[in-house]
C-alpha cells in the first residue's frame, strides 16, 4: 500500500480543493486530489466564466488578509502560467440611500465596504446615481442610490484558475483522480483511511473541500449547518458587446429594497461567452447536490430579463445566449468554515462558500495546506470554526421549542 499512502489527500477539486492541492504539491508533499467529476466543470459552484473580486471585503474584516494574499497568488499564477486569470474592470456596489435588503451581513454594505477601504487605504469613491449614469451610460440608475466604486476591482476566470492550479499541481508531482467518488473515510491514530468507489487510500492528513457535497461527509449533527441553494446564471445578447468589455464596464452588485431585487452584472471578457452575464440570488428554496434541477425554465429567463435586467441595463436584448446553474452552500451566518474535524485533527473541513468564496480561494488553499502540513495556518481562522454551526443549530431548535410552548 506504500504507493497509495500520501502525505495529504484533497477531496473535491473545485476552487478551494484545486488551490490546496497546488499549494501542497508546491511544497513537495506527496498529494492526491480526488473529484467525482472532471474539473474544471459546471456541476458544482466554481464555474460561470467570471467571478467578482475586490479589495475591500464588506462581508467582514476577517476576510481582508485572505483577499490580499489571494490577489498576490493570482498574480504569481499568471506569471508562472502566462495566462490572464484576472481582468481589472472596476466594481460598483449600489444600494438605495434609505435602506436596502441585507447582503451577506446586516447594515449598509456600501458603507461597510467604504469603511474598510478607508481603514486599509484602498482607492475608492462613493458615487451618487447621477455620477454613475455619467460614467457608465448603459447603467439605468434612479436617483436615491449611492454606489461604492473600487477602480482596482475586477473579475477572475474561475475555470481557468482551477485548470491552471491543477496543471501546476500535477507538474509538481501531485496525483489527480477524476471521475472517482469518495464514499467514506476513517481517521485513526496514525493515518486516515479514504475509501472511494474505485480504491482505498491512506494519508497522513485529509482535506474535505467537497463544496455542496461536504455535508454528506460530516457527522449528522453538523449537516444542518450547510444549506444548498440553486442559483441561475444568464448570458443575454448585447447590441454592442464591446460596450461591456472590462475596460468599458465594471461589475455591478445592485442591492435592492428586497432580497428578490438583488442583481449582478459582469463585464464580458473578449475571449469569454459573447454575451453579458447577469444573475440574482435566491435563499428561499433549498436543494441537495444530488437533486439539483439543472433545467433553466422559460419563466426564469423571462423574469430575469424583464424584471431585473431591462430596467437596469441599456443595450441588452431579450435573447438568451447561454444559461447555467450553480450551487451556493450557505452557513447560517454566511461565513466560511475552515477547521479541523470534530473527531480528528487529521481531517480538515473547508466550506468557504456562502456565495462569496471564490475570490479568496487561492489564499484559502494555501491556508488549508498549512493546516494539513504544519498543523497551523498563518492567518487567524477562529471566526471560521465548525462548532459555531452546532451551537447555532441548537439555539434555533431551542427557540423553535419555546415558540411552540408560547
Amino acid at each position: 500500500m506504500t504507493d497509495r499512502h500520501y502525505d495529504l489527500i484533497v477531496v473535491g477539486l473545485g476552487a478551494m480543493g484545486a488551490a490546496a492541492l497546488y499549494q501542497a504539491a508546491k511544497r513537495g508533499a506527496k498529494a492526491l486530489g480526488i473529484d467525482r467529476f472532471h474539473p474544471p466543470h459546471h456541476f458544482g459552484s466554481s464555474h460561470g466564466d467570471t467571478r467578482i473580486t475586490r479589495q475591500a471585503v464588506g462581508e467582514g474584516e476577517m476576510y481582508m488578509p485572505f483577499i490580499r494574499r489571494a490577489n498576490e497568488i493570482w498574480r504569481e499564477l499568471e506569471a508562472i502560467s502566462g495566462r490572464r486569470l484576472y481582468l481589472e474592470s472596476g466594481g460598483l456596489i449600489a444600494a438605495p440611500q434609505d435602506g436596502a435588503a441585507p447582503f451577506h451581513a446586516h447594515g449598509s454594505f456600501v458603507e461597510r465596504s467604504a469603511s474598510l477601504a478607508r481603514k486599509h487605504q484602498i482607492q475608492h469613491e462613493i458615487l451618487n446615481a447621477a455620477e454613475v449614469r455619467r460614467r457608465y451610460p448603459n447603467l439605468i440608475m434612479q436617483d436615491g442610490y449611492d454606489a461604492y466604486y473600487e477602480p482596482g476591482a475586477g473579475v477572475l476566470r474561475p475555470e481557468l484558475c482551477i485548470q491552471t492550479q491543477l496543471e501546476l499541481a500535477h507538474q509538481a508531482g501531485a496525483s489527480i483522480h477524476t471521475g472517482e467518488i469518495v464514499t467514506g473515510y476513517a481517521p485513526g491514530k496514525d493515518a486516515v483511511r479514504v475509501v472511494t468507489d474505485k480504491s482505498i487510500y491512506i494519508a497522513d492528513k485529509l482535506i474535505l473541500a467537497a463544496g455542496a457535497w461536504v455535508s454528506d461527509l460530516l457527522p449528522a449533527e453538523y449537516r444542518s449547518g450547510f444549506e444548498v441553494y440553486r442559483q441561475v446564471i444568464y448570458w443575454f445578447e448585447a447590441d454592442d458587446i464591446s460596450a461591456f468589455y472590462p475596460e468599458n464596464f465594471p461589475w455591478l452588485i445592485w442591492i435592492g429594497d428586497t432580497l428578490v431585487d438583488m442583481f449582478a452584472a459582469f463585464p464580458a471578457p473578449r475571449d469569454g461567452i459573447p454575451a453579458v452575464k447577469v444573475m440574482t440570488e435566491q435563499y428561499t428554496e433549498t436543494t441537495r447536490a444530488a437533486d439539483l434541477d439543472r433545467v433553466v425554465k422559460s419563466e426564469e429567463v423571462s423574469r430575469m430579463y424583464y424584471h431585473l435586467t431591462a430596467p437596469r441595463l441599456k443595450g441588452i436584448r431579450d435573447k438568451l445566449i447561454h444559461a447555467d446553474v450553480c450551487m451556493y452552500t450557505v452557513t447560517p451566518d454566511e461565513h466560511f468554515v475552515i477547521d479541523f474535524h470534530p473527531a480528528s485533527e487529521r481531517v480538515i473541513v473547508a466550506s468557504p462558500c456562502s456565495g462569496h468564496g471564490f475570490k479568496h480561494s487561492a489564499a484559502i488553499g494555501e491556508c488549508l495546506a498549512q493546516l494539513a502540513l504544519d498543523g497551523v495556518a498563518c492567518f487567524d481562522i477562529t471566526s471560521f470554526n465548525l462548532d459555531r454551526l452546532f451551537v447555532m443549530f441548537n439555539l434555533t431548535m431551542r427557540n423553535m421549542e419555546k415558540s411552540k410552548c408560547a
